[in-house]
Parts: C-alpha cells; structure tokens; sequence
C-alpha cells in the first residue's frame, strides 16, 4: 500500500553529496502541503527521503481518488516531466515529508550523464505500472470487506494511521460504504 524504492533513494542521496549536489536542493513539507498540484505545470521531480505522500485525482464530481500512498526513496512528477504535461492529479504530505527537489533541466542533465539512473527510473516506473495493475485486479475481483482487511492488516503492519476518508478514497467506495464494510467485519 505504501510504496517504497530504497535503490533510487540511495542513488540521490550519494548524488546529493557528489560533485552534482548543486543540481539536488533538499525540501520539506508538511502535513496537508501540496507538493505537486492537479492541472499545473510540473517544473522540477521530486524524491522522497522519509514521511509519507498520498498521490490522489480530484475527479469532475467533486470527489478524491487515491491512486498511491508514496514513501522512502518514490519519485513524483516524472510522468510530467518526461511526456511535457501539467500534472494529472495531487501529490500531498500526510505526515512531515523530507527529500529532494531537482529542476527539470537539471534532471535532464542527470539521466544524460548517469545511465544508472535511467535503469532505476525505468524500474521505477515499471513497478507503479505492475502494482497499480494488481491493485485495480483486486479491488475488482473481490468484495469491499476482502480489501479492507487486507488494507486494515497492510496499515497495522506498518504502524500508520489512515482517516476513514483515505481509506475510502484509496479502495474508490463511498465513506457510507466503508462504514457497512467497517460493520461487516467487526
């Protein structure tokens, strides 16, 4: 549920004290801080060194979906970056997030100058498009209460904290749905 990439975290943070360091400006944001912001330019990518960020679509209707929760070492905006677009949906910080922030032009001189991190960039985006194909088989083959549990457990496991509004927007239900759901297995 909470995505992690310790290699590509790694490779920043030898990076960040390399000769290239000038390219890599360290950040923090903090609960409820939007990082990148639906329907705005993306100008720079952004690596995750601790805390956690939901990465969600504020749909026409008004409602949120949670495409991922992001975590140690993730990378936001690449998928702007590389297809030269405004950003399809919200990354926010659940708790206080640190990392790095790197310009895009510079973020272009890397992946020239170091093909390490064109092979864990392509990982990278290999992994979020085989979990997200998991996830949406899941959440399609199985009743609500099955993912809930298996959210509930994934979420105890990693000792963190989830509003019931998350939880919702995550498994793509209604909060009165999450509610029958929270009944039914109690």
């Amino acid at each position: 549920m909470i995505r992690i990439n310790q290699e590509l975290l790694n490779f920043f943070s030898r990076l960040s004290e390399s000769s290239a360091s000038g390219l890599v400006k360290e950040i923090r944001y903090f609960s409820k801080d939007k990082i990148v912001t639906q329907g705005k330019y993306v100008s720079s990518i952004y690596i995750i060194k601790s805390g956690v960020v939901k990465c969600y679509v504020n749909e026409d209707n008004g409602r949120d979906f949670i495409q991922e929760f992001f975590s140690t070492g993730e990378i936001l905006g690449e998928l702007e970056v590389f297809n030269d677009i405004i950003s399809f949906c919200n990354a926010e910080a659940i708790t206080e997030v640190t990392g790095y922030q790197i310009d895009v032009k510079d973020f272009y001189t890397l992946l020239e100058n170091h093909p390490e991190l064109n092979i864990l960039l392509l990982k990278a985006l290999a992994n979020k498009v085989r979990d997200t194909a998991i996830r949406a088989s899941q959440q399609q083959s199985y009743p609500i209460a099955y993912n809930l549990k298996k959210l509930m457990k994934f979420s105890s496991d990693e000792a963190m904290a989830f509003s019931k509004q998350d939880i919702a927007d995550y498994l793509g239900i209604t909060l009165r749905s999450l509610n029958r759901a929270l009944h039914e297995i109690s």
